[in-house]
Protein backbone atom coordinates (compact mmCIF):
# COMPACT_ATOMS: atom_id res chain seq x y z
CA UNK A 1 0.00 0.00 0.00
CA UNK A 2 1.24 3.55 -0.80
CA UNK A 3 2.43 5.69 2.00
CA UNK A 4 0.23 8.27 0.92
CA UNK A 5 -3.08 5.84 1.15
CA UNK A 6 -1.64 4.26 4.30
CA UNK A 7 -1.62 7.68 5.91
CA UNK A 8 -4.69 8.58 4.97
CA UNK A 9 -6.20 5.13 6.32
CA UNK A 10 -5.02 6.31 9.25
CA UNK A 11 -5.72 9.46 9.60
CA UNK A 12 -9.59 8.61 8.84
CA UNK A 13 -9.37 5.76 11.20
CA UNK A 14 -8.37 7.99 14.42
CA UNK A 15 -11.11 10.59 13.77
CA UNK A 16 -13.94 8.01 13.32
CA UNK A 17 -12.38 7.12 17.13
CA UNK A 18 -12.06 10.47 18.15
CA UNK A 19 -15.65 11.14 17.03
CA UNK A 20 -16.85 7.39 18.82
CA UNK A 21 -17.85 8.77 22.09
CA UNK A 22 -19.84 12.15 21.06
CA UNK A 23 -22.37 9.36 18.92
CA UNK A 24 -22.26 6.85 21.59
CA UNK A 25 -22.93 7.91 25.62
CA UNK A 26 -23.62 4.94 26.99
CA UNK A 27 -21.12 4.80 29.55
CA UNK A 28 -20.80 0.80 28.92
CA UNK A 29 -19.71 1.78 25.44
CA UNK A 30 -17.52 4.54 26.78
CA UNK A 31 -15.89 1.91 28.93
CA UNK A 32 -15.54 -0.27 25.90
CA UNK A 33 -13.69 2.34 24.10
CA UNK A 34 -10.90 2.42 26.23
CA UNK A 35 -10.71 -1.51 25.59
CA UNK A 36 -10.65 -0.24 22.37
CA UNK A 37 -7.58 2.13 22.77
CA UNK A 38 -5.63 0.01 25.11
CA UNK A 39 -5.68 -2.99 22.50
CA UNK A 40 -4.62 -0.69 19.52
CA UNK A 41 -1.50 -0.38 21.50
CA UNK A 42 -1.00 -4.44 21.93
CA UNK A 43 -1.96 -4.91 18.16
CA UNK A 44 0.84 -2.53 17.25
CA UNK A 45 2.92 -4.17 19.42
CA UNK A 46 2.57 -7.56 18.37
CA UNK A 47 3.35 -6.13 14.85
CA UNK A 48 6.40 -5.05 15.29
CA UNK A 49 7.03 -9.01 15.83
CA UNK A 50 4.98 -10.67 13.83
CA UNK A 51 3.79 -8.24 11.08
CA UNK A 52 7.10 -6.18 10.28
CA UNK A 53 9.67 -8.91 11.19
CA UNK A 54 7.41 -12.50 10.53
CA UNK A 55 7.97 -14.02 13.60
CA UNK A 56 5.66 -16.79 15.09
CA UNK A 57 5.88 -15.04 18.53
CA UNK A 58 2.99 -16.03 20.70
CA UNK A 59 4.04 -14.23 24.21
CA UNK A 60 2.48 -10.62 23.69
CA UNK A 61 -0.07 -10.87 26.14
CA UNK A 62 3.24 -12.55 29.16
CA UNK A 63 4.54 -8.87 28.39
CA UNK A 64 1.06 -7.60 29.00
CA UNK A 65 1.05 -8.96 31.81
CA UNK A 66 4.67 -7.96 33.12
CA UNK A 67 3.58 -4.59 32.46
CA UNK A 68 0.29 -4.53 34.15
CA UNK A 69 1.68 -5.56 37.29
CA UNK A 70 4.64 -3.29 37.01
CA UNK A 71 3.27 -0.55 36.72
CA UNK A 72 0.26 -1.84 39.42
CA UNK A 73 3.21 -2.60 42.11
CA UNK A 74 4.98 0.22 41.77
CA UNK A 75 1.82 2.83 42.28
CA UNK A 76 0.31 0.67 45.03
CA UNK A 77 3.03 -0.94 47.03
CA UNK A 78 5.81 1.85 46.54
CA UNK A 79 3.70 5.04 46.33
CA UNK A 80 4.78 5.50 42.65
CA UNK A 81 2.24 8.15 40.66
CA UNK A 82 0.88 6.89 37.33
CA UNK A 83 3.35 9.23 35.80
CA UNK A 84 6.41 8.05 37.46
CA UNK A 85 5.85 4.80 37.17
CA UNK A 86 5.74 4.55 33.48
CA UNK A 87 9.30 4.83 32.65
CA UNK A 88 10.39 2.45 34.94
CA UNK A 89 7.40 -0.11 33.57
CA UNK A 90 8.61 0.43 30.02
CA UNK A 91 11.98 -0.51 31.33
CA UNK A 92 10.97 -4.11 33.33
CA UNK A 93 9.02 -4.92 29.83
CA UNK A 94 11.99 -3.97 27.29
CA UNK A 95 14.46 -5.17 29.43
CA UNK A 96 12.27 -8.28 29.51
CA UNK A 97 11.83 -8.94 25.92
CA UNK A 98 15.63 -8.40 25.24
CA UNK A 99 16.70 -10.86 27.94
CA UNK A 100 13.54 -13.26 26.28
CA UNK A 101 14.67 -12.96 22.49
CA UNK A 102 18.24 -13.72 23.06
CA UNK A 103 17.77 -17.42 23.54
CA UNK A 104 14.63 -17.42 21.71
CA UNK A 105 15.25 -16.02 18.33
CA UNK A 106 17.50 -17.95 17.71
CA UNK A 107 15.18 -21.11 17.10
CA UNK A 108 12.02 -20.22 14.26
CA UNK A 109 8.55 -21.17 13.33
CA UNK A 110 6.99 -24.10 15.11
CA UNK A 111 9.93 -23.89 17.72
CA UNK A 112 9.74 -19.97 18.53
CA UNK A 113 5.77 -20.25 18.75
CA UNK A 114 6.39 -23.27 21.01
CA UNK A 115 8.97 -21.47 23.78
CA UNK A 116 6.85 -18.30 23.09
CA UNK A 117 3.10 -20.44 24.51
CA UNK A 118 5.35 -21.83 27.51
CA UNK A 119 6.35 -18.15 28.67
CA UNK A 120 2.98 -17.27 28.79
CA UNK A 121 2.79 -20.28 31.35
CA UNK A 122 5.54 -19.40 33.41
CA UNK A 123 4.78 -15.41 33.52
CA UNK A 124 0.89 -16.73 34.86
CA UNK A 125 2.53 -19.19 37.13
CA UNK A 126 4.39 -16.88 38.94
CA UNK A 127 1.91 -14.46 39.21
CA UNK A 128 -0.52 -16.75 40.61
CA UNK A 129 2.22 -18.17 43.01
CA UNK A 130 4.56 -15.19 44.22
CA UNK A 131 1.76 -14.50 46.55
CA UNK A 132 4.22 -12.28 48.78
CA UNK A 133 4.32 -9.76 45.82
CA UNK A 134 1.49 -9.99 43.46
CA UNK A 135 -1.37 -11.14 46.05
CA UNK A 136 -1.80 -14.26 44.37
CA UNK A 137 -5.23 -14.72 42.84
CA UNK A 138 -6.61 -11.62 44.69
CA UNK A 139 -4.87 -9.68 42.19
CA UNK A 140 -3.78 -5.95 42.91
CA UNK A 141 -6.67 -3.33 43.53
CA UNK A 142 -6.20 0.48 44.45
CA UNK A 143 -4.27 1.35 41.23
CA UNK A 144 -4.58 4.77 41.03
CA UNK A 145 -6.07 7.11 38.09
CA UNK A 146 -3.42 9.54 36.29
CA UNK A 147 -3.32 13.82 37.15
CA UNK A 148 -3.96 15.77 33.94
CA UNK A 149 -3.16 19.56 34.78
CA UNK A 150 -3.36 18.83 38.47
CA UNK A 151 -6.64 17.38 37.81
CA UNK A 152 -7.23 12.81 38.18
CA UNK A 153 -8.99 11.82 35.53
CA UNK A 154 -11.67 10.14 36.63
CA UNK A 155 -14.33 9.24 33.89
CA UNK A 156 -14.57 6.89 31.03
CA UNK A 157 -14.72 9.39 28.34
CA UNK A 158 -12.12 11.72 29.84
CA UNK A 159 -9.37 8.54 30.19
CA UNK A 160 -10.68 7.56 26.41
CA UNK A 161 -9.48 10.73 24.74
CA UNK A 162 -6.36 10.45 27.10
CA UNK A 163 -5.36 7.29 25.84
CA UNK A 164 -6.45 7.41 22.15
CA UNK A 165 -3.98 10.67 21.76
CA UNK A 166 -1.69 8.16 23.31
CA UNK A 167 -2.32 5.35 20.90
CA UNK A 168 -2.58 8.04 17.91
CA UNK A 169 1.12 9.05 18.48
CA UNK A 170 2.42 5.00 19.24
CA UNK A 171 0.39 4.64 16.00
CA UNK A 172 2.38 7.89 13.86
CA UNK A 173 5.72 6.17 16.08
CA UNK A 174 5.18 3.27 14.59
CA UNK A 175 4.68 4.82 10.90
CA UNK A 176 7.95 6.52 11.34
CA UNK A 177 9.80 3.43 12.32
CA UNK A 178 8.53 1.10 9.66
CA UNK A 179 9.54 4.49 6.98
CA UNK A 180 13.01 4.15 8.54
CA UNK A 181 16.19 2.09 7.95
CA UNK A 182 15.30 -0.12 11.01
CA UNK A 183 11.66 -0.33 9.17
CA UNK A 184 12.96 -1.86 5.84
CA UNK A 185 15.25 -4.04 7.41
CA UNK A 186 12.71 -5.81 9.83
CA UNK A 187 10.79 -6.36 6.53
CA UNK A 188 13.63 -8.05 4.64
CA UNK A 189 14.47 -9.91 7.14
CA UNK A 190 10.59 -11.00 7.34
CA UNK A 191 10.90 -12.03 3.26
CA UNK A 192 14.16 -13.00 2.21
CA UNK A 193 16.50 -13.96 6.02
CA UNK A 194 19.45 -14.77 4.14
CA UNK A 195 19.15 -12.18 1.23
CA UNK A 196 19.73 -9.62 4.30
CA UNK A 197 22.39 -10.96 6.15
CA UNK A 198 24.18 -10.99 2.34
CA UNK A 199 23.49 -7.15 2.07
CA UNK A 200 25.18 -7.25 5.81
CA UNK A 201 21.62 -6.88 8.00
CA UNK A 202 22.10 -8.42 11.14
CA UNK A 203 19.13 -10.37 11.39
CA UNK A 204 19.41 -11.10 15.16
CA UNK A 205 19.73 -7.30 16.20
CA UNK A 206 16.94 -6.46 14.21
CA UNK A 207 14.62 -9.19 15.57
CA UNK A 208 15.59 -8.34 19.01
CA UNK A 209 14.80 -4.53 17.64
CA UNK A 210 11.58 -5.86 16.91
CA UNK A 211 11.12 -7.51 20.42
CA UNK A 212 11.98 -4.24 22.93
CA UNK A 213 9.75 -2.28 20.84
CA UNK A 214 7.18 -4.96 21.79
CA UNK A 215 7.93 -4.63 24.71
CA UNK A 216 8.14 -0.81 24.91
CA UNK A 217 4.20 -0.36 24.11
CA UNK A 218 2.90 -3.49 26.11
CA UNK A 219 4.57 -1.67 28.92
CA UNK A 220 2.50 1.38 27.87
CA UNK A 221 -0.26 -0.25 27.27
CA UNK A 222 -0.07 -2.24 30.66
CA UNK A 223 0.46 1.42 32.29
CA UNK A 224 -2.56 2.51 31.06
CA UNK A 225 -4.92 -0.72 31.11
CA UNK A 226 -3.85 -1.15 34.65
CA UNK A 227 -4.46 2.12 35.89
CA UNK A 228 -8.10 2.22 33.79
CA UNK A 229 -9.02 -0.92 35.41
CA UNK A 230 -7.81 0.14 38.80
CA UNK A 231 -7.22 -4.08 39.25
CA UNK A 232 -5.51 -6.30 37.87
CA UNK A 233 -5.42 -10.18 38.49
CA UNK A 234 -3.59 -13.49 36.94
CA UNK A 235 -6.36 -14.79 35.02
CA UNK A 236 -6.96 -12.40 32.66
CA UNK A 237 -4.01 -13.09 30.68
CA UNK A 238 -4.12 -15.98 29.34
CA UNK A 239 -3.39 -17.85 25.73
CA UNK A 240 -7.46 -16.90 24.34
CA UNK A 241 -6.77 -13.19 25.18
CA UNK A 242 -3.36 -13.77 23.47
CA UNK A 243 -5.08 -14.96 20.33
CA UNK A 244 -7.21 -12.41 20.28
CA UNK A 245 -4.90 -10.25 19.56
CA UNK A 246 -3.70 -12.22 16.85
CA UNK A 247 -6.81 -12.39 15.10
CA UNK A 248 -6.88 -8.93 15.57
CA UNK A 249 -3.87 -8.35 13.72
CA UNK A 250 -4.55 -10.87 10.68
CA UNK A 251 -8.06 -9.67 10.16
CA UNK A 252 -7.00 -5.67 10.60
CA UNK A 253 -3.99 -6.57 7.91
CA UNK A 254 -1.23 -8.38 8.97
CA UNK A 255 2.72 -5.89 8.73
CA UNK A 256 0.14 -2.97 8.62
CA UNK A 257 -0.09 -0.10 11.06
CA UNK A 258 -3.84 1.19 10.12
CA UNK A 259 -4.51 -2.53 9.49
CA UNK A 260 -3.40 -2.92 13.41
CA UNK A 261 -5.98 0.08 14.66
CA UNK A 262 -8.76 -1.50 12.32
CA UNK A 263 -8.24 -4.83 13.25
CA UNK A 264 -7.89 -4.17 17.27
CA UNK A 265 -11.29 -1.67 16.75
CA UNK A 266 -13.54 -4.08 15.16
CA UNK A 267 -13.23 -7.53 17.10
CA UNK A 268 -12.92 -5.24 20.47
CA UNK A 269 -16.43 -4.23 19.56
CA UNK A 270 -17.38 -7.91 18.38
CA UNK A 271 -16.37 -9.56 21.35
CA UNK A 272 -18.30 -7.72 23.67
CA UNK A 273 -21.26 -8.13 21.15
CA UNK A 274 -20.28 -11.79 21.25
CA UNK A 275 -19.66 -12.22 24.83
CA UNK A 276 -22.75 -14.88 25.46
CA UNK A 277 -20.61 -17.35 23.46
CA UNK A 278 -18.09 -17.19 26.06
CA UNK A 279 -14.98 -18.75 25.16
CA UNK A 280 -16.58 -19.78 21.71
CA UNK A 281 -16.22 -16.86 19.66
CA UNK A 282 -12.66 -17.80 18.98
CA UNK A 283 -14.52 -20.40 16.96
CA UNK A 284 -15.84 -17.83 14.73
CA UNK A 285 -12.91 -15.42 14.78
CA UNK A 286 -11.11 -18.46 13.39
CA UNK A 287 -13.23 -18.86 10.67
CA UNK A 288 -12.84 -14.94 9.96
CA UNK A 289 -9.54 -15.99 9.56
CA UNK A 290 -9.20 -18.33 7.32
CA UNK A 291 -11.74 -16.36 5.14
CA UNK A 292 -9.95 -13.43 5.10
CA UNK A 293 -6.19 -15.57 4.32
CA UNK A 294 -7.88 -17.32 1.30
CA UNK A 295 -9.72 -14.30 -0.31
CA UNK A 296 -8.45 -11.27 1.24
CA UNK A 297 -5.08 -12.10 2.40
CA UNK A 298 -4.24 -8.21 3.23
CA UNK A 299 -6.42 -8.02 5.92
CA UNK A 300 -9.23 -5.40 5.89
CA UNK A 301 -7.07 -2.42 5.65
CA UNK A 302 -6.41 -3.19 2.08
CA UNK A 303 -10.11 -3.08 0.83
CA UNK A 304 -9.97 0.14 2.41
CA UNK A 305 -7.47 1.08 0.72
CA UNK A 306 -8.48 -0.13 -2.52
CA UNK A 307 -11.43 2.10 -1.58
CA UNK A 308 -9.64 5.18 -1.35
CA UNK A 309 -7.28 4.49 -4.40
CA UNK A 310 -10.95 4.69 -6.12
CA UNK A 311 -11.73 7.84 -4.82
CA UNK A 312 -8.24 9.20 -5.40
CA UNK A 313 -8.88 7.65 -9.16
Amino acid sequence: MPAKARNAILAFLFVILLASPLVLRDEYVRFVLNNVAVNIILVMALNFILGFTGQVFLGTVAFFAVGCYSSALLTTKLGLTFWKAVPPTILITAALAFILGLPTLKVKGFYLALMSTGFIVVVGDVLKNWSSLTNGVWGVSGIPRPELFGRVIETNIGFYYFSIALAALLAILAILIEDSRFGRAFKVVRDDELAGEVVGIDSLKIKLLAFVMCGVYTGIAGSFFSSFQQFVSAEIYTFDYNSLFMCMLVVGGLGSVPGSVLGASLLTGLTELLRFMREKYLTLYAIIILVILIYQPGGLVALLGQAFAGIGG
